[in-house]
């Protein structure tokens, strides 16, 4: 009975895990459908990472390996140049930085590669024999090794960005807000999951090496459910960025007017309705570069890009609401640029102080 009792509790730790695991999966394949851009494809490899990561996870922590010993090890690769990546899609997230994927950005993977090349050399049932006995040899250490580098490797990128971009830049008030509630509760455990895994490996503790892997699909479905209230507050902490890097102006050499003038011709041609429509686009567009035009918008308006955008989009979208009144909200939303109805609606109800079916239902009435 208590053989029956420990098989259920593994295979329940299994299924919890693997659960995580399937939901990033198909959450990086959904993405990557809906967005074929640069950024959508770096976010998915990172989803995708994950997901692999808590599959081996699964395997190793039940002791089920011993059916797939050569699925144990695949992950780490990936998260090495997931961590990586994650840097850069940082940069394009808080910065508005084109993602430009270079050759160096692979080596850690490859370097990974290199070193797990006489594992998978072996057959299996030499790489079970190997991993029953990984604390015990020097190529064990070297594994070990490896599967404590990826997740330095996670902490180095966040953190070298906190404290590049976040620290010197982001005022503190933009993280009292209420917007930035459930993404603070989302780094603070993502940098705990982090550390208690880093303090497992380092010393050997079996607990809370298990307790990082199982709290690592709570944090995921905390983050997919929770990721529309994430977007106010990446907004903010952008703007306050954005401010504090232009105390040295850019526009010495560019008049405002002439920026002025190139705006208003471009959006009179509605360029604002290309959901692909990018800071560094926009600035190709208006001739000037990405970090001028930024500053630009901050100084001209006081706000950013989006904000920029977006206003000329529901400005867009109020004429259509009135006058195509047979088209849907959802065909509405895409003809003006916003790549998800979700998005729309909570932009339109920040701007207009009112979602787009009440907006149609009161001008009726009116």
């Amino acid at each position: 009975m208590e053989g029956n009792s420990i098989s259920l509790n593994l295979l329940l730790e299994f299924l919890w895990m693997g659960s995580g695991s399937v939901f990033c999966l198909i959450w990086s394949l959904s993405n990557l459908i809906q967005n074929r851009k640069v950024s959508g494809f770096v976010w998915s490899f990172v989803l995708f990472s994950t997901g692999l990561w808590l599959l081996t996870g699964a395997f190793m922590f039940t002791g089920f390996y011993k059916y797939f010993p050569s699925i144990t090890l695949v992950h780490i690769p990936f998260v090495f140049l997931s961590s990586t990546l994650l840097y850069l899609y940082l940069e394009y997230l808080f910065l508005e930085k084109q993602i430009q994927i270079k050759i160096y950005h692979f080596f850690p993977a490859i370097i990974a590669i290199f070193f797990l090349i006489p594992f998978y050399s072996e057959s299996d049932p030499k790489r079970l024999e190997f991993l029953e006995q990984l604390t015990q040899t020097e190529y064990g250490s070297v594994i070990v090794g490896l599967n404590f580098g990826i997740k330095l490797s996670i902490l180095f990128s966040v953190g070298l960005f906190l404290l590049k971009e976040w620290i010197p830049n982001v005022r503190l008030s933009v993280f009292f807000s209420k917007k930035a509630i459930y993404s603070l509760i989302f780094i603070l455990l993502i940098w705990i999951d982090l550390l208690l895994g880093s303090i497992g490996f380092t010393f050997q503790i079996p607990f809370f090496r298990k307790l990082s892997a199982y709290l690592l699909p709570v944090l995921m479905y905390f983050y997919y459910f929770t990721r529309e209230l994430w977007t106010p507050f990446v907004s903010d902490v952008r703007d306050s960025i954005q401010r504090n890097k232009y105390e040295k102006s850019k526009l010495v050499s560019v008049q405002l007017e002439t920026i002025d003038q190139r705006l208003y011709e471009l959006m009179r041609e509605k360029v604002y309705c290309d959901e692909d429509l990018s800071l560094s686009k926009l600035a190709e567009m208006a001739e000037v570069k990405s970090g001028q035009l930024s500053e630009y918008f901050h100084k001209r308006y006081g706000f950013g890009f989006y904000q920029y955008i977006n206003q000329y989009r529901i400005d867009e979208a109020k004429r259509l609401l009135l006058e195509s009144e047979e088209r849907s909200i959802l065909s509405i939303a895409d003809s003006v640029g916003f790549n998800s109805k979700s998005t729309f609606n909570r932009v339109f109800l920040e701007t207009v102080g009112a979602t787009p079916t009440e907006f149609r239902k009161q001008s009726k009435l009116s």
